[in-house]
């Protein structure tokens, strides 16, 4: 029989930190309870083929997962398998080049296994041209408004970005929570750092909304701000800050702890929902009042799309004692009993086909297909600099915000040209 050890202590660590045995498993991740829970489920299923394997799931803070993770992958002490986000496994690649290249064992999947796998799973999973992970959940951010709002200001979800303008103002004009005073805003969203305004920003508008390919700038090193599928999403995106102030005024010193702090108190109506969200915002906080849907379209004749800006995958140690019981495990992730574990436990899955009728109101549209999908293009696995880039776009934005341009277009000139050069220099 599979046993699970839950162990979440620096003892405990420290414990199962030196090479597994022939016949156990080690997986280190940052996932929390739900992430114990749901290696425990696997564990049950892999004892039906493995009855004599121990699997050991332990929990870690983020940090300490980075930092124990390389350290332990380059003295050859560490798992057998790691489980992450694919932009935090590709750091660990980066700084060990320990990962197995599990491309066969992708390919070599049972027909209707791989079948769920798409282009950008496989993309998101992939390195230097090696699949060094398994993807098995999407992590996908949607749109989200405040139910009980828009049913006081006679107002549908807003799929338009025009839509989304006129109810930001109603949300913010006209009492929504019926409490006699003027704490609401229209909007919430998070400025405080370069993560926050373009990754939980811009890209989400671009990408989700304006369903551009790429919201920064292309493989090949191009710099996409003056598209149109782009331009028009950011200049919008800031106006928010500026011309229509339909968020608060500390938006721009807010990290993701802030913003939360606005939706969970009730004080903002339209904001962004992670399928990670739905648990907690159901049980508790918001008590499932909202809505999900897709990121407001901007032109059109475009539907706005969900954004899958994370796959989490699990990688496998190559040089571990345990690499090819680890293979093995992996390819069970993407079963679709291992699936429907992934859904219940975590949210978060890749198959089509699992019965979701036990999810709650807010997970369905993450899951049942109501909405189009569009994939991160995954930039800075292609790019290891690409993070400075980021930081630099940061900079114009924070500049825009707090002293904005009388013609935005030329700012669109001035900015793309501004990347464009910092591109041509970390490039060398």
């Amino acid at each position: 029989m599979v046993k699970l050890s839950l162990l979440a202590s620096a003892a405990a660590i420290a414990l199962t930190s030196g090479a597994a045995s022939a016949q156990e498993l080690v997986i280190w991740h940052d996932k929390g309870d739900d992430g114990l829970a749901l290696v425990d489920a696997l564990s049950e299923q892999f004892a039906a083929s493995h009855p004599d394997v121990t699997v050991t799931s332990v929990s870690m803070p983020t940090d300490q997962w980075f930092s124990k993770s390389i350290a332990a992958l380059n003295t050859r002490t560490g798992p057998d398998i790691i489980f992450n986000d694919n932009s935090r496994i590709a750091t660990v690649m980066q700084s060990t080049g320990k990962l197995c290249n599990l491309s066969d064992i992708v390919e070599g999947l049972p027909a209707d296994d791989r079948a769920h796998l798409n282009e950008g799973d496989i993309a998101a999973a992939t390195l230097s041209g090696e699949v060094i992970m398994m993807p098995f959940q999407r992590v996908i951010t949607g749109w989200g408004a405040r139910k009980s709002w828009l049913d006081a200001v006679g107002e549908e979800f807003p799929l338009t970005w025009e839509d989304t303008l006129r109810v930001a103002k109603k949300f913010q004009e006209m009492d929504p929570d019926g409490n006699g005073k003027d704490d609401t805003y229209g909007m919430a969203l998070q400025g405080g750092n370069a993560g926050s305004m373009v990754g939980a920003g811009t890209k989400l508008f671009a990408m989700g909304g304006n369903r551009a390919p790429h919201d920064l700038m292309t493989e090949e090193g191009e710099v996409t701000l003056s598209d149109p599928q782009v331009a028009t999403p950011v200049e919008e995106y800031l106006k928010v800050y500026t011309d229509y102030r339909l968020v608060s005024p500390d938006t721009v010193n807010h990290t993701f702890t802030d913003m939360y702090q606005l939706i969970e108190g009730g004080r903002a109506g339209l904001f962004r929902v992670g399928n990670w969200n739905v648990g907690k915002w159901d049980r508790e906080a918001l008590k499932g009042d909202y809505v999900v849907g897709p990121f407001p379209s901007f032109d059109e004749g475009t539907e706005g799309a969900m954004l899958v800006g994370t796959v989490r995958g699990m990688a496998v140690v190559c040089d571990g004692e345990n690499a090819d019981l680890a293979k093995e495990f992996v390819k069970l992730i993407v079963t679709k009993d291992a699936q429907q574990a992934s859904l219940d436990k975590m949210g978060g899955v890749v198959r089509g086909d699992l019965d979701i009728s036990g999810v709650t109101p807010s997970l369905k549209p993450f899951v049942d297909g109501s909405y189009p999908l569009q994939t991160d293009d995954f930039m800075s696995a292609v790019h290891p600099w690409y993070q400075e880039l980021i930081d630099a776009f940061y900079v114009e934005l924070n500049n825009a915000v707090a002293n904005p341009p009388s013609d935005w277009d030329a700012w669109i000139a001035e900015t793309q040209e501004k990347l464009q050069s910092k591109v041509n220099e970390l490039n060398g």
